[in-house]
């Protein structure tokens, strides 16, 4: 009888755990961006100060996808206001993503990206969206003026990691501030993409 029980309980306790388990996921990892376009990628691959690097987290329900990515960029000597200072950069998506052949995870999502430019101690900073700068703003103002950027990802599903490659380009200049439909495609013309590389944690 004890035995029976005892059972029912781990049954009833792994059966939802385990439908949980399928239905949401939630990986977190770190990505590493290649900041030359795709189109002028050259020998700099092998220079670490090309990269640009940061935290990746995805939350997927069913077949919905929430993405976060962030990175961070040393800015270089020369630059006019903040030389030698510090960029961090963030993206934020929602979209799809599919596993195919048990092993192989397609996501396709879109959402605002902005910047934060600090100085070298970080003692003064301004928001840029879309590397235009943006005074005396809030938040929000920032989000609602930030363009449309587009993020797809390749990834090998290896147990409970995630191993694979993203590709990220803005749209033709549309924000949630100016619905314009005529710029909500990627702008492959005139912004160039850049690639990336992540890995990934399941948690759950």
């Amino acid at each position: 009888m004890k035995k029976t029980i005892l059972i029912l309980i781990i049954a009833l306790v792994l059966v939802p755990a385990g439908l949980f388990a399928g239905i949401i996921n939630l990986n977190i990892g770190a990505t590493a961006q290649y900041k030359i376009p795709v189109t002028d990628v050259d020998d700099g691959m092998t220079d670490i100060e090309n990269w640009a690097f940061g935290p990746d987290l995805r939350l997927r329900i069913l077949f919905a996808e929430v993405g976060v990515a962030g990175l961070y960029t040393k800015l270089a000597d020369d630059n006019a206001e903040f030389a030698s200072g510090h960029q961090l950069s963030g993206l934020l998506t929602g979209g799809v993503s599919f596993d195919l052949l048990g092993f192989l995870r397609l996501g396709l999502g879109m959402g605002p990206r902005m910047e934060v430019l600090f100085s070298e101690d970080f003692a003064s900073s301004k928001i840029t969206v879309g590397g235009v700068n943006i005074d005396d703003v809030t938040f929000g103002d920032a989000f609602m003026n930030a363009p449309l950027t587009y993020r797809a990802t390749v990834d090998f599903n290896l147990g409970r990691f995630l191993i694979g490659a993203n590709y990220t380009i803005d749209s033709g200049g549309f924000t949630f501030e100016n619905l314009d439909a005529e710029k909500l495609m990627p702008d492959f013309d005139n912004n160039k993409g850049t690639f990336g590389v992540s890995a990934l944690f399941r948690i759950f």
